[in-house]
């Protein structure tokens, strides 16, 4: 598996653990804010050496017992075939398995869950399911069917008995409350709201690209609280 980037040790990424953090080269997403281009962008993936396998199981063999989890996330995970065997791998050292997802690939999702491969799922939704929508954030090579699959993600995440979140980065002016609202809708569980951060963005170019003000996010949180979805905020 083409793995671009290695945290040895996070308090944040899987919570409630203590995690390394595995980070898979390409993605088939050219979302603009994305602060990890060096994964995304086949000329750039190109000029960074990938790490190997062997080193990052070295490292995990050697401290497992200090370590509880580790997060898999990118770039996008599930398109890498070899995903499975590389969880395979990481389970006989007993430590749990977080993923992060943009949610195109169903198929490697019910995989991995079917399989109790993983114990946490992380789903990014980019903006309300509608096309257009979803082509501002992620690019014009975004199309119908991979709408379908994205909904497909949610519906299966949704009825596992895995813990997982659901998430939205939050970015002006392609967001808005309403647009949040119409998320939520086909959403339950954790929902978090997260600001964008500023730094080595994919594309510097889009135009009045801007932060909200934590204090309007937590408003937000007010006004979209239901019964079945725990709506909260990283604001930092």
């Amino acid at each position: 598996m083409k793995i671009g980037g290695f945290l040895k040790q996070s308090f944040i990424d899987f919570p409630g653990n203590i995690a390394s953090v595995v980070f898979t080269s390409g993605c088939n997403f050219r979302c603009f804010y994305c602060h990890n281009p060096d994964l995304v962008l086949p000329e750039r993936i190109k000029e960074n050496r990938l790490i190997e396998e062997p080193d990052i199981f070295d490292y995990l063999s050697k401290n497992k017992l200090l370590l509880d989890a580790v997060v898999i996330t990118g770039g996008e995970p599930t398109i890498h075939r070899n995903l499975p065997n590389f969880i395979k791998k990481i389970k006989e050292l007993n430590l749990l398995v977080k993923l992060d997802t943009n949610g195109t690939n169903p198929e490697m999702v019910k995989y991995l869950i079917d399989k109790k491969l993983i114990n946490y799922i992380a789903m990014d939704v980019k903006s309300a399911l509608e096309i257009n929508n979803y082509k501002a954030i992620v690019g014009e090579q975004f199309n119908v069917m991979e709408l379908d699959r994205v909904k497909e993600s949610i519906n299966l995440i949704k009825k596992t008995g895995l813990k997982f979140e659901f998430r939205t980065t939050l970015v002006k002016p392609y967001h808005s409350l309403e647009t949040i609202k119409e998320i939520s809708k086909g959403l339950m569980g954790n929902y978090y709201l997260q600001q964008y951060r500023p730094l080595n963005n994919l594309n510097h170019h889009v135009k009045y690209i801007g932060q909200f003000e934590n204090e309007e996010v937590e408003e937000w949180k007010l006004k979209l609280t239901r019964k079945n979805l725990c709506l909260k905020c990283r604001t930092n």
